[in-house]
């Protein structure tokens, strides 16, 4: 009766692991077809294995000593792509910004309020020039050293839509506890705690194809 017992354990333990194998190639193909060619198929699916796979095929990557931050952008790619119809249908006004404080230059004179750095656009770094952007097209921006920051904005301000930058992993993780939200997320190209880097023209698109949609290109505000 015992042996029995686990036998038909043993059998559903290998059971689920074969399911959770296929789900994982599942999940790799979609993932990787997403980034190579820039297309999106079987969204639902690729959603769904990814929503249910991504702290096995973390540990996985890491085993294999392979780059685990490709899980996390073809992640934020996917969201993106979900979400980006309903985004470009939100008013301006009603999308916030979030920039992690790490962009700042190393002498940056802004000061640290109740909701993130306080910027001033003196120039030393990108966060001026999206934040006066953003500004034109009524969208505020938080400048933000963390998590509680975050919770802040929260509290103080009521919004439909989230542009995200930060480091992959963290922008990840937050685009997924804010899927409510419609976000849209640009990860950084160069992460740390201090000079990271992000494709500011790529954050201005994104700006851009909010309501009432604008053409506001970077050289316009870097001359």
């Amino acid at each position: 009766m015992d042996l029995n017992l686990f036998t038909l354990i043993g059998e559903l333990v290998v059971i689920l692991l074969i399911i959770l194998l296929i789900l994982i190639c599942i999940t790799l193909i979609l993932g990787l077809y997403l980034i190579k060619n820039k297309k999106l198929v079987f969204p639902g699916l690729l959603l769904f294995t990814l929503n249910l796979t991504y702290p096995a095929l973390k540990k996985i990557f890491k085993w294999l000593q392979l780059n685990d931050i490709l899980i996390d952008q073809i992640s934020i790619d996917l969201r993106n792509r979900i979400n980006r119809k309903k985004f470009q249908q939100l008013q301006a006004k009603d999308v916030i910004m979030v920039l992690p404080h790490c962009l700042r230059a190393t002498n940056c004179p802004a000061v640290l309020g109740e909701s993130g750095l306080e910027c001033v656009k003196c120039g030393k770094c990108c966060i001026g020039t999206l934040k006066e952007i953003s500004e034109k097209k009524e969208i505020d921006v938080y400048i933000v050293p963390g998590s509680t920051f975050i919770k802040n904005v929260l509290k103080q301000r009521t919004f439909k839509g989230v542009i995200g930058v930060a480091c992959p992993i963290d922008l990840n993780l937050a685009m997924m506890s804010l899927e409510e939200f419609t976000p849209q997320g640009v990860y950084l190209l160069k992460d740390g705690c201090i000079n990271t880097i992000v494709d500011v023209e790529e954050v201005i698109e994104v700006i851009n194809i909010t309501q009432p949609v604008t053409n506001y290109k970077l050289e316009e505000f870097t001359k």
